[in-house]
């Protein structure tokens, strides 16, 4: 479809087959300053599109905005216009104590617990970050010496949800939460793309304390670790440039 794209205003051509996705376009910023060449392609509806040059390989950048309405258009688009290989960079919530501000996520699947996949396909089809992506990530973080989790993330629509709702994660596997992988991930799969995610942890809101104090699922940290988690997760992305 080499047409101008309604929501993201690119078309083929404009960016590349590999697509880093923000969650928030003002940490856009914070990934180009490590590649080498930057320029802004496409700025609509506060989902700003970039493309450049990191260790001499063509990349591109994309804000997905906030929840997985607005993730699935973009993720639609990209896929429309030429996009082979999408990874997010976000943050998230981790669910179990011994998880702090700073480490890093990578998610092997998502939990459904939003709306948006379910108009796709039905519950029972799960969705599963690229196996291929997920190993060059986890390589990624170990060179480095990164503190980082693998496992289950949980995926949600309501950031100030019932904590009711919270708290049915009680025993299951999930290791953190956040608002946008499930789409990401199945998306992908069902465009015929790879996606995978790194996510570094800005709160902590593990479930028997959450249980003794609700307030913990609503609060982001705002200390230098979980700045730093942002960074070792954009690093540990932009590796899949070169491995």
């Amino acid at each position: 479809m080499n047409k101008l794209q309604p929501h993201i205003k690119c078309k083929e051509g404009d960016i590349t087959d590999i697509v880093f996705l923000v969650g928030d376009p003002g940490r856009i910023d914070l990934v180009v300053k490590y590649w080498e060449k930057a320029e802004r392609v496409a700025d609509n509806r506060g989902l700003p599109v970039w493309r450049g040059i990191y260790k001499g390989v063509p990349v591109s950048v994309a804000s997905t905005g906030m929840g997985c309405p607005s993730a699935a258009i973009v993720v639609e688009e990209l896929a429309n216009i030429g996009a082979k290989r999408l990874i997010r960079i976000g943050t998230c919530g981790a669910l179990k104590k011994e998880i702090n501000p700073g480490d890093i996520i990578i998610p092997t699947s998502a939990i459904r617990e939003e709306g948006t996949t379910g108009a796709y396909v039905g519950r029972e089809v799960p969705a599963v970050a690229d196996t291929e992506l997920v190993s060059k990530l986890e390589f990624s973080a170990k060179s480095k010496n990164y503190r980082y989790w693998m496992g289950v993330n949980r995926t949600h629509d309501a950031f100030y949800e019932p904590i009711e709702n919270f708290l049915k994660l009680k025993g299951s596997e999930a290791i953190s939460s956040e608002m946008e992988c499930s789409a990401i991930f199945l998306i992908a799969r069902l465009r015929g793309l790879k996606a995978a995610a790194v996510l570094a942890v800005n709160t902590t809101e593990p479930l028997d304390e959450v249980e003794k104090n609700p307030d913990l699922v609503y609060q982001l940290i705002e200390d230098p670790n979980a700045k730093y988690g942002i960074d070792r997760a954009i690093l540990t992305a932009l590796d899949l440039v070169i491995n």
